[in-house]
């Protein structure tokens, strides 16, 4: 399998498992969870899973045992560039944490296929991002992708059911802005020659620590998340459904996600990266809001969701 390949295949396979976000984001409120504090179990967990795997690949090296090429150098080189990289990426787990605690607010009073699709729509600009800043070339595959995603989008926004209640459409705006500094700050390391000095498995430390910190300003500025922390530690689906995110979201990033990612980024092509994978979300998530949670969907809807297939097509054939 050649690079670009499988940077492709890995894109949309990390789109699909974003299911795993939208999910739990929309039963949190319905079993009067905090998914703050859901997201914080998930990243202090997965922080101790990073430094056991860390310290078990050492040990393995050591004994003359030959690992991934991904999973190289077992520990990040210590230098700037590698602390610029982890830098980013843990700016990025801030901003992620920001965007799942608007999204799940907006998902608590509005429908949640749309609320997710508006929300990915922040993969404009770091799409933007490497066009205007890595040097990368607009295709006519790119540019047809980009006009079908975000055709896809216009379609799913203007179809909304704005008879919900409350203030989901703000809420869902937050997260979007959220959305495109978490996207852009994952995506800008792959593009720097110090990313290679920082492993898949060390990225997706800086990550969770970044979702960690990202809780910890959440309950320096929220009296409700201290609440909630307090009385929620102990609820046994709080631990559940933080569980269900590390289980996804370890292996997809340390296998999927950024290398990946740097598989495209080295091509020239990481920009569709995030339009891959934010393609492939919404149809994913879709298919669940229509087929579990049977929300109903209208004809331009449902127009919406092939646009979004045909936005993957282009780009893998």
């Amino acid at each position: 399998m050649s690079s670009v390949t499988f940077g492709v295949v890995a894109m949309i396979l990390v789109g699909v498992s974003w299911i795993v976000w939208g999910y739990v984001a929309g039963v949190a409120p319905r079993r009067n969870l905090n998914m703050g504090l859901m997201v914080a179990g998930s990243a202090a967990m997965a922080i101790v899973i990073c430094l056991a795997a860390g310290a078990l690949l050492y040990g393995l090296n050591s004994r003359g045992v030959v690992l991934h090429k991904e999973l190289y150098p077992i520990f990040p080189v210590l230098n700037k560039g590698s602390l610029i990289v982890m830098g980013f990426v843990v700016l990025g787990g801030i901003f992620n944490f920001a965007q799942l605690q608007f999204m799940s607010k907006a998902m608590k009073y509005g429908p949640n296929g749309i609320i997710w699709s508006i929300v990915q729509a922040g993969f404009i600009v770091p799409f933007a991002l490497g066009i205007i800043c890595f040097g990368e070339k607009m295709s006519w595959a790119f540019a047809a992708a980009i006009t079908l995603v975000i055709a896809s989008l216009v379609l799913f926004a203007v179809t909304a059911d704005n008879s919900s209640k409350g203030h989901w459409l703000m809420f869902a705006l937050f997260s979007f802005f959220s959305t495109c500094m978490c996207q852009s700050m994952q995506y800008i390391p792959s593009n720097l020659a110090a990313a290679d000095g920082v492993s898949s498995l060390w990225r997706t430390f800086s990550y969770f620590v970044g979702l960690f910190l990202g809780f910890v300003i959440a309950c320096c500025f929220s009296r409700k998340m201290r609440q909630d922390t307090v009385a929620l530690v102990k609820n046994k689906y709080t631990w559940l459904y933080a569980l269900l995110i590390d289980v996804v979201e370890i292996f997809t990033c340390t296998c999927l996600f950024y290398p990946g990612m740097d598989a495209l980024a080295n091509s020239k092509i990481g920009a569709i990266s995030t339009q891959l994978m934010t393609a492939s979300g919404i149809v994913a998530f879709e298919l669940y809001a229509v087929l579990l949670l049977k929300e109903k969907r209208n004809k331009w809807q449902i127009t919406a969701l092939l646009l979004c297939l045909a936005s993957i097509a282009v780009i893998c054939f």
